[in-house]
């Protein structure tokens, strides 16, 4: 069994092949990247100049992640620090790529909850490690900062199938959001705060 550990700061490369990998088959990032390759420029980046520094995750050995923002710190990357993950998104995903994601951005940041809360950006195990227990253990770490500080927690799935893992640690569907015309759906999920060991 994988052992949870904190991500560091420099693992930005090990975070973007994970989620890229876990998210090959996910509706959403198919619609947006149309391949494992635009993903992982765009995760890994977006992994280096906001949730590594400005966040907090989690790994299972190289075989699933997690990355979470503390309330307070905006799911946010100003224009002039992002020209590269535009670059990247264009290189690998077509321009096309910008539009679809600016769409689901856009429509995700219009429903993002204003009460305080830990947001779980991603969380992903390789295809390969699935069924084993590594996504729980990862979603359990995380949960423990929520728990800890007695805030709620927030989530958004892009696939359905996930909906029922999320529900098991406590998050409700609280909207489902078609963010584009031709856009696959998401789940917009919330738990409650828990006190630490309730």
């Amino acid at each position: 069994m994988s052992g949870i550990r904190a991500i560091q700061t420099g693992e930005h490369a090990l975070v973007g092949d994970i989620i890229a990998d876990s998210f090959a088959d996910d509706p959403v990032n198919l619609w947006i990247f149309r391949n494992a390759l635009g993903m992982k420029g765009f995760y890994s980046l977006a992994a280096r100049k906001l949730y590594l520094k400005k966040g907090y995750g989690h790994v299972a050995d190289d075989d699933g992640c997690a990355l979470w923002l503390p309330p307070g710190v905006r799911k946010h990357i100003p224009l002039w620090n992002s020209l590269d993950i535009a670059a990247s998104m264009i290189r690998h995903s077509g321009a096309g790529s910008i539009r679809r994601g600016s769409e689901v951005d856009g429509g995700l940041e219009a429903r993002h909850p204003t009460q305080p809360h830990h947001y779980l950006f991603a969380i992903g195990t390789r295809p390969a490690k699935q069924g084993k227990g590594i996504g729980g253990m990862l979603m359990a770490a995380g949960l423990k900062k929520a728990d800890a500080d007695n805030l709620p927690a927030y989530l958004e799935s892009s696939k359905e199938s996930n909906v029922s893992f999320y529900r098991r640690f406590g998050f409700e569907v609280i909207e489902k959001l078609v963010p584009a015309a031709d856009a696959p759906p998401l789940w917009l999920m919330w738990r409650e705060a828990r006190a630490q060991g309730s």
